[in-house]
């Protein structure tokens, strides 16, 4: 470019170089425009109220026109201008204006200048939202991996200084980066939205807590969902009874009312189904005291195919629920420990944890071992003179040598005189 943006001019240096930049950038199409003398004129008059129309009106010039190598720098410099006249109208016009269906320009380069309009913005207004959403659409639209993720980290301190934002604007905003982080990572995305639940400070409505649920139901995963209370702002009973089943793993009760959980919007009814056998299958392995426990038996116990029994148990171990071998011969599962913070196992206080009680056992044990040599050490040195230890004995020697040593050196000195 032939010309040098710096920030740090005055307003008339400023207004005059974006003139200068837009009469370069569109001379080739508009020869009669000529900016930088009806801009120059603007602020010789002191035209500001005519001025601020004329810079919202070349806006859409801005993604239509100006090149790629130009189109980053010319924003920061409307930016500055914007703060000069403080005006936050001309940024949020602008947001609007930045991401044209026609633009040439790359995705990254307008995501790069809608965070520098966020970062321009105070941190109370509300044209800050209006800036995320349309960064969150852009990266949803064009499926830009890697950037969702810092967005969700710090959502919650961004919506939570913007004055004047309803429970509906931050729903939908927050509903719309849920969706696209699990797309991305389905495991850190629940874990940020049930943190934003638990933390409770953005006071997310009921569509964007069916959306989360709903979601977290129709997935492949099993997550804990027991730590969010009650499902009751939700809003839907039927969905309620749902959410209330899975946190138990009581799949049982899930098959007699099947059918009305069938009439919830937009779930996957059979992954809602496998999960729940699959916690039922953990239920009925941490209760079990025996030493295996076939297919065939928990076929029968729980009603799900005997053919599908295997997988499942997989899926327990992989998941780390269980710690657990598989007898082909035997069609059986054989347990050696069961993870007591598995979703559906986590509230049962009925539940003993033998792992964890195997544990202190261990340990009680090994203190009362520890005891005992430390008793028989005593009973030993009963009666008995016990030696100090060498550091001290070697102590005491070297204090004896040496008040030897100045007695005889005392004794030679005595003899000397009595020679003299």
């Amino acid at each position: 470019m032939p010309f040098t943006i710096v920030n740090e001019n005055d307003l008339k240096s400023s207004v005059i170089e974006l003139a200068a930049i837009l009469d370069l950038e569109i001379k080739a199409e508009s020869p009669e425009h000529q900016y930088k003398t009806v801009f120059k004129q603007l602020l010789d008059d002191n035209e500001t109220e005519t001025l601020t129309k004329q810079l919202i009106e070349v806006q859409p010039l801005f993604a239509s026109k100006l090149s790629r190598k130009s189109f980053e720098p010319t924003i920061n410099l409307y930016i500055h201008i914007s703060q000069l006249l403080d005006n936050q109208k001309l940024l949020n016009t602008l947001i609007s204006n930045i991401y044209p269906t026609d633009s040439h320009l790359p995705v990254e380069v307008i995501l790069i200048v809608l965070t520098n309009i966020f970062n321009a913005l105070p941190k109370t207004s509300i044209d800050r939202l209006e800036s995320l959403k349309l960064i969150v659409e852009i990266i949803s639209k064009e499926q830009i991996a890697g950037l969702i993720a810092n967005i969700a980290k710090n959502v919650e301190d961004w919506l939570s200084t913007i004055e004047q934002i309803s429970s509906e604007q931050t729903s939908d905003l927050i509903s719309s980066i849920f969706l696209q982080y699990a797309i991305e990572d389905e495991s850190n995305a629940v874990k940020f939205l049930k943190g934003l639940i638990i933390n409770n400070k953005l006071n997310l409505n009921a569509g964007a807590l069916v959306s989360f649920y709903t979601a977290v139901l129709s997935s492949e995963n099993i997550y804990e969902l027991s730590d969010l209370n009650n499902f009751d702002d939700v809003e839907n009973a039927t969905l309620t009874k749902l959410l209330e089943l899975y946190v138990k793993g009581d799949y049982s009760a899930f098959v007699t009312n099947k059918s009305q959980f069938e009439s919830i919007p937009n779930i996957n009814l059979s992954h809602t189904e496998s999960s729940l056998q699959s916690l039922a299958i953990l239920n009925l392995l941490a209760k079990s005291t025996a030493a295996s426990v076939s297919y065939q038996n928990i076929s029968d116990n729980l009603n799900i195919p005997v053919e599908d029994i295997e997988l499942k148990v997989i899926t327990l171990i992989s998941e780390g629920f269980i710690s657990a071998k598989l007898s082909q011969p035997t069609n059986s599962v054989i347990v050696n420990a069961v993870n007591f913070n598995a979703p559906s196992l986590s509230t049962k206080a009925e539940l003993l944890n033998w792992s964890e009680i195997h544990t202190l056992l261990e340990s009680w044990n090994e203190n009362i071992e520890d005891l005992q040599t430390v008793v028989q050490g005593l009973i030993a040195k009963r009666g008995k003179r016990v030696n100090a230890p060498a550091v001290i004995m070697n102590f005491h020697q070297q204090k004896l040598e040496a008040k030897e040593a100045r007695e005889k050196k005392a004794q030679q000195a005595q003899d000397v005189e009595v020679d003299a």
